[in-house]
């Protein structure tokens, strides 16, 4: 086995010092390590960056160990608190030379003693370096922070391009031209490069373009809520007839949905684009999703998962054998959560094979395939065929037909630890809707080892929220006494004013013991499985949206909108 000095020549100490942080934190063991000594000798390279490739660390954990190398005050800072960068900070640098040295000019403050000190954001770079460089260019003092690389980058691309195109003045020019454009020879394609570009920065998952009576309007989705962002003329028929030629659909059909796909390049970024269109009333409806290559997922702590089930759920997805399920609906964080505890696994030691649709999540040392209905690759059919590839674990993107619900539960029964996803509202609605596809509840019993039922709920925003007083119903849902207060954002610049950035999970988790098989495989009547659940102390959805408020993650308001019926 290779050694951590051999692999560095033995005289480069902070490689030395990184690789024994990453082995004390837990972060590896010997046979990853082995693994990666052995492809830095092939391949040369900075150890922190074949950790993260290689998918055994995350670029947030490799983040944290360099901000307690480094020492001297440099604090790790997570993506959601990095403020917008001001032009005061940033006026002196470009992007070219940002990229190259990786940082980016936050903002400057001046000291007590009149010396300007500037607050900079570092991904891949040596502090001394940087602080030298903007020693010699500005005379300012540095306060650094450190970052994720990738995403450091991603920010430095975004400031650069924004501020020297501007989107929304942009979209409105390209509009103005298209409503002279009488001759239709003008192409909308800027028009569309720039709503897309817009999207991403307003961190968008899907694009709304709907029809009403005099005009057409465009909604981002952010943090699963629609947002209204820009109103157009009959100039938008120009544009969702452009889209769809990108899509390769029909252009001159205006009778029937269609679907199709076209990849954009944005920000540097690949992203795949689904389109899909029905017809209303006022016209046609459209809507585009965004899918980004994904290659570095948070662990589930980073995610949100609370400490206490995180050890729960670390035991769970080690399990040599079984059925693991997360439950929800669509866009509820599933396959964000199934892809983040897989990733807990030691996935050098298990064949680990996926078949998704698509593929949102990059995993290294994971055999991922992707469905793809024109060639007759779906689920149930890469199930058998994964069989023959000796896996210990198969992650199948959604259990949708009796097909693929038999194949799943064939491979769980025969020594593989499948994980999937269902589309039900509850943990208590998943022995149902297996019944429903066909799979008897003996079978069920013997072989369900977990199920994870999630939704999302917008996060408070970090940066500007405060403590309030909550009304007389959240006070009595919350248990709470009169004159306590809650968190809840404000509104500023960085969440756009809507008081919340990013979103945080709220869940509920079945792990069935004994006495809960036994009465699966009973058909028990649901009220019993759920106080049997209960007598284990199982933590219910609600009381999990409940612990959220209290810790000042999330709002009131919030869990209603996600959960529903119980949350005042």
């Amino acid at each position: 086995m290779a050694t951590l000095a051999e692999s560095s020549g033995g005289d480069n100490a902070a490689v030395r010092r990184m690789g024994q942080m990453v082995l004390e934190r837990g972060l590896l063991n010997d046979t990853e390590l082995d693994l990666v000594l052995q492809k830095q000798a092939v391949e040369g390279g900075r150890l922190g960056n074949m950790l993260v490739s290689l998918g055994l660390v995350t670029e947030k954990e490799v983040a944290r160990i360099l901000a307690d190398q480094y020492g001297h005050g440099i604090e790790f800072l997570d993506k959601d608190w990095a403020s917008e960068p001001t032009p005061e900070a940033t006026r002196l640098f470009n992007q070219a030379l940002c990229l190259a040295r990786g940082f980016l000019p936050l903002d400057t403050v001046v000291g007590s003693t009149n010396q300007t000190v500037v607050t900079v954001l570092i991904g891949d770079a040596d502090p001394g370096e940087v602080s030298e460089l903007v020693w010699r260019r500005t005379g300012w003092q540095v306060r650094f922070q450190q970052g994720e690389f990738a995403r450091v980058n991603q920010a430095i691309r975004q400031h650069f391009f924004f501020a020297e195109h501007p989107p929304d003045e942009i979209i409105q020019r390209e509009l103005r031209q298209l409503d002279r454009d009488v001759d239709r020879v003008y192409s909308p394609d800027t028009l569309l490069e720039y709503i897309l570009h817009y999207a991403v920065r307003e961190r968008a998952s899907d694009i709304h373009i709907t029809a009403s009576p005099g005009s057409r309007h465009i909604l981002f989705r952010v943090d699963g809520v629609l947002r209204p962002m820009l109103a157009m003329s009959s100039a938008g028929d120009r544009l969702t007839g452009y889209i769809k030629l990108c899509s390769e659909m029909d252009v001159a059909e205006q009778r029937l949905p269609q679907d199709g796909s076209f990849s954009r390049t944005i920000l540097d970024q690949p992203y795949t684009i689904r389109v899909s269109t029905v017809i209303a009333e006022y016209g046609e409806r459209m809507v585009l999703r965004l899918l980004g290559q994904q290659g570095d997922l948070d662990k589930l702590s980073d995610l949100g998962v609370l400490d206490e089930d995180i050890a729960a759920l670390k035991k769970l997805f080690a399990s040599p054998q079984g059925l693991i399920l997360l439950t929800g609906p669509t866009g509820s964080g599933k396959s964000t959560t199934l892809h983040a505890a897989l990733r807990m696994q030691h996935i050098v030691e298990r064949n680990v094979l996926t078949v998704e649709d698509p593929v949102e999540y990059r995993v290294p040392a994971v055999g991922q395939t992707e469905v793809n209905g024109r060639a007759g690759y779906g689920f149930s059919n890469a199930l058998r065929h994964f069989l023959r590839h000796d896996p210990d674990i198969i992650l199948v993107g959604e259990i949708r037909d009796q097909e693929t619900a038999h194949a799943g539960l064939e491979a769980a029964s025969t020594g593989h630890l499948v994980l999937s996803t269902l589309h039900v509202g509850s943990i208590f609605g998943v022995v149902p809707r297996l019944k429903i596809l066909g799979i008897d509840v003996e079978t069920i019993a013997e072989n369900l080892m977990g199920v994870i039922n999630q939704r999302l709920a917008r996060r408070n925003c970090p940066m500007c929220k405060t403590a309030t007083t909550p009304s007389e119903a959240a006070r009595s849902w919350l248990g709470i006494a009169e004159g306590a207060t809650v968190m809840r954002g404000a509104g500023c610049q960085r969440c756009r004013g809507t008081g919340y950035l990013g979103r945080v999970p709220v869940y509920e988790m079945l792990l069935p013991d004994r006495t809960i098989a036994d009465l699966i495989a009973s058909d028990a009547p649901r009220g019993d499985l759920r106080a049997a659940c209960e007598a284990t102390g199982m933590r219910t959805i609600l009381e999990s949206g409940r612990q959220r408020v209290l810790e000042g993650e999330t709002t009131t308001d919030e869990i209603e909108r996600a959960i529903g019926e119980g949350a005042t």
